[in-house]
């Protein structure tokens, strides 16, 4: 039976599964095939029990007298060798929208409040257009950010729309206005996972960088979407504001039982330059970090990095282990697509300047963009374009040079190597970890 599909698409010689839960899998035709006769049946079909056990796994199908048992999760690794003009996938897999400016905090390192900023949103009906033509164009999961996209009086209607479509979306919010009745409606509406903001367990940490009263907010949030079955994950912002506290705030989250935590390098938002520079985390400090991370008996939450931190990463494991991990850098411009309050579209939100604007949902033809567009075009050259240290590192493949945000604020280049990145120091031993 399959109950939780729903959508395949074909790209090439590749069969592209996507369930309700966000998860995507691909088949090649041979196991599409089998997937196409037995997967519509009650009964487990045991001559083919390991390919169907990862089906059932990754929620792809079901069968009432078989449990699923774990598997690893497989991720793809074509971005490693790709250096195209040419995308790697037909339409972006996400979309973020970012379907409102307004927001109720002030946080410094916000990426987006400057060039959203005094930018005019969309209406209702404009945003179920751009969402028609996102779903049409092949785009699976739906973001909504902002800003802070509960300030919206019709996000649980859009909501409801991403549904309609065929996609799966989900939330990034800092939860101020979560409340238990949104949470039923936004169920209702489809939402399976929430993306929650946290800096640290710790409020005189987590609301001196945010808000007072954040902290005390995102847990009874965090508490009131557990209670109705909604997968929570928490986005951490890195910097040397929170770093020490980190390896704690993993073990508090263990004990909450929150399955997932993403770590996501500060950008520089609206900090001076010098201050930006200061609050970027060390980068040897932050690599054991990751070290004792990876280390970790305990598998859950699950930590994610952001493009970013994957630097810190490479002087942590050695090649064979990095073989073993879904470490392939930056995805922008084969993976994403960011849509500002207004409907333009950007490379991801910490490229969201007009330099690098690459057009209008609502106004303009997106499979034209996708393909032809000078801005992804050159993007998806970044491993050849990237110059200095990047150049001669023998993981290049694997951090795609960090993330280009970063490089941009801090050099004014968007090709110019992240200095903060010390591994080629680390490997030759002029810098022990």
């Amino acid at each position: 039976m399959i109950s939780n599909l729903i959508k395949i698409e074909q790209q090439g010689n590749q069969f592209i599964l996507f369930n309700k839960r966000g998860m995507v899998l691909e088949l090649n035709k041979k196991e599409y095939n089998l997937f196409q006769k037995y997967a519509h049946q009650k009964k487990f079909p045991w001559r083919h029990k390991e390919f169907f056990n990862k089906l059932c796994y990754y929620e792809m199908t079901d069968f009432e007298d078989y449990l699923p048992v774990k598997v690893p999760v497989e991720y793809s690794q074509k971005l490693l060798s790709h250096d195209s003009e040419k995308p790697l996938y037909k339409s972006p897999i996400i979309a973020h929208l970012g379907i409102t400016s307004a927001c109720n905090m002030q946080c410094e390192y916000c990426s987006i409040r400057q060039p959203y900023r005094k930018t005019k949103e969309l209406s209702t009906k404009e945003w179920k257009q751009v969402i028609k033509k996102l779903s049409n164009f092949g785009v699976f999961q739906i973001g909504f950010t902002g800003g802070e996209p509960t300030l919206r009086k019709d996000l649980v209607e859009l909501a409801e729309y991403v549904s309609s479509q065929k996609c799966t979306f989900n939330l990034t919010t800092n939860c101020w206005n979560i409340n238990e009745d949104l949470i039923v409606d936004l169920k209702k509406a489809g939402m399976k996972q929430c993306q929650v903001s946290l800096d640290c367990h710790k409020a005189e940490v987590n609301d001196a960088l945010r808000q007072k009263g954040s902290r005390d907010r995102v847990i009874r949030s965090i508490k009131l979407l557990q209670k109705h079955n909604i997968v929570v994950g928490i986005d951490c912002v890195v910097s040397k504001n929170n770093l020490k506290h980190i390896l704690e705030f993993v073990k508090w989250l263990e004990k909450e039982n929150v399955p997932a935590l993403t770590l996501i390098k500060i950008k520089q938002g609206d900090l001076l330059l010098n201050k930006f520079k200061e609050l970027l985390p060390d980068y040897v400090e932050y690599s054991n970090l990751i070290n004792e991370l990876c280390n970790r008996k305990n598998e859950n939450p699950c930590v994610t990095i952001d493009c970013g931190s994957v630097s810190n990463l490479q002087s942590v494991l050695k090649k064979d282990e990095l073989d073993k991990v879904p470490v392939a850098g930056c995805p922008v411009a084969h993976t994403l697509l960011s849509i500002s309050p207004n409907g333009d579209i950007y490379p991801c939100v910490a490229l969201s300047t007009s330099e690098f604007k690459i057009g209008n949902a609502l106004q303009d033809n997106l499979y034209d963009l996708w393909e032809q567009n000078k801005v992804l075009c050159t993007l998806r050259l970044m491993k050849s374009k990237i110059t200095g240290q990047c150049q001669s590192c023998d993981r290049l493949d694997r951090c795609r040079g960090g993330c280009r945000g970063i490089a941009k604020s801090l050099y004014s280049s968007l090709w110019e190597s992240d200095k903060t990145c010390k591994y080629l120091e680390v490997k030759n031993g002029s810098q022990s970890r």
